[in-house]
């Protein structure tokens, strides 16, 4: 299991966020913008889990999501 570093994460999500005007953060619903970090940061945690992974893992793991 990765455990994602809190300090990187928020910094890494401030940059991120940080393209996007006042106004525009303000028009995101809470909900959404809920969703969309939770969704960066599963994006985020996934791709540490791959960089352990064997090159037999990583051949294993990209035929399952070819497969799907």
């Amino acid at each position: 299991m990765v455990k994602l570093d809190q300090h990187e994460m928020t910094e890494m999500l401030i940059k991120l966020f940080s393209r996007f005007s006042p106004e525009a953060m303000r028009e995101i619903k809470e909900h959404d913008l809920t969703r969309r970090i939770d969704k960066i940061l599963v994006l985020d945690a996934v791709a540490g889990t791959l960089n352990d992974l064997t090159p037999e893992e990583i051949a294993i793991f990209d035929a399952a999501v070819a497969g799907k």
